[in-house]
């Protein structure tokens, strides 16, 4: 047994379509980065969009996660917080850490904190001496 954080991560449809395809991709330059973090693992799905005959409506979720030991929840915040994400506002992330198998806590939301626009350089103005 060890301590084990678990993350779930889900965003919007607008991430896996491409305004020329006609169908969506199985993973989106964020997830990818993100996957590139991790160093002893991956997120993987959860659950996909399900239109299936027999599934009524199905899900139409993106949820992908993990459980990972010897994790560095506070730089995986920053990591899926910087991503360049097409639809900032619909991307959703819950961790829950603890003991492994013994832990009975709820995830926690987790707010990603609004990405800053880069500063733009200051230029330095040139005064005549005369």
């Amino acid at each position: 047994m060890g301590w084990v954080s678990n993350v779930m991560l889900s965003f919007s449809n607008d991430e896996l379509w491409e305004d020329d395809e006609e169908k969506p991709r199985e993973t989106c330059e964020p997830l990818e980065q993100i996957n590139k973090w991790i160093k002893n693992g991956r997120l993987v799905s959860l659950v996909g969009p399900t239109y299936k005959d027999t599934a009524g409506y199905g899900m139409d979720a993106n949820l992908y996660g993990g459980g990972f030991k010897h994790f560095d929840v506070e730089e995986f915040i920053k990591v899926v917080s910087n991503q360049n994400w097409k639809n900032r506002t619909r991307v959703q992330l819950w961790v829950k850490e603890g003991q492994e198998g013994m832990d009975e806590d709820d995830f926690t939301f987790i707010k990603l904190p609004r990405r800053t626009k880069p500063k733009a350089a200051k230029t330095k103005r040139r005064t005549r001496r005369a």
